[in-house]
């Protein structure tokens, strides 16, 4: 009886490490964060600014946008079925920083010391009940807008970037992305040009579940089958 319980205790202990592997870490690409929400995100279900409503224009250090965000595979199973809230904060640019139309910047025409970070996760995968974790940021962008010749530049975590663009005739917005290893935080720096609004415009965020190490895992279940046997 002892040996038939150890030898179940382990096969269950392989099975659990076995579906411990199936986590996944997922990219939200794109995040297109401006004073007015989340633009292009069908799965963003809900968005607060500074703990309001967003909508229009606000001026603070920082902002905090609370995101929660739905239909995510997590659990690395065919069902994209998990939800998560994180807050996604904006500091460093003074009183001055400002979310607005089209994006984060620190008054128009400017976008110097503005650091990104993830300040809060909160949520668990569906069917595993494992928690979420946030492993960084993979990249990040800038957005210009104007009438005539666009002519931006700014760094993102050192990383030069820029909007070059002759006269279209009308009003044209165009974005200049970097990636990255992940990084807990970005820095929008040392903007330059001379024509065009500049502002940090959308961010990629790199999130994962938090999985029991298969080792450890394992020893549980077979220290459980083992106190089992002794009892029987």
């Amino acid at each position: 009886m002892q040996r038939s319980l150890l030898g179940f205790g382990c096969l269950a202990a392989i099975a659990f490490c076995a579906t411990l592997s199936q986590a996944a870490s997922i990219t939200i690409e794109a995040l297109d964060v401006r004073g007015s929400g989340v633009f292009g995100h069908p799965d963003v279900t809900s968005v607060t600014l500074n703990g309001g409503a967003v909508g229009g224009t606000t001026v603070a250090d920082p902002l905090d946008f609370e995101i929660t965000y739905t239909n995510l595979n997590l659990d690395g199973d065919a069902s994209a079925n998990d939800t998560i809230t994180f807050t996604l904060r904006a500091a460093g640019g003074g009183m001055a920083q400002r979310a607005w139309g089209q994006g984060i910047d620190t008054g128009f025409g400017n976008l110097n010391d503005v650091t990104f970070s993830v300040t809060s996760v909160s949520g668990v995968t569906t069917d595993g009940g494992s928690p979420v974790q946030f492993d960084g940021f993979t990249g990040g962008a800038i957005g210009v807008g104007g009438n005539g010749n666009l002519n931006r530049t700014a760094e993102i975590n050192g990383n030069a970037v820029s909007v070059m663009s002759p006269t279209t005739g009308g009003f044209q917005f165009i974005i200049d992305a970097v990636d990255f290893a992940p990084v807990a935080t970005v820095l929008y720096d040392n903007s330059g040009g001379d024509f065009g609004a500049i502002s940090a415009r959308h961010h990629d965020l790199q999130f994962s579940a938090v999985i029991p190490e298969p080792t450890s895992a394992m020893l549980l279940a077979i220290g459980a089958a083992g106190f089992l046997a002794r009892r029987k």
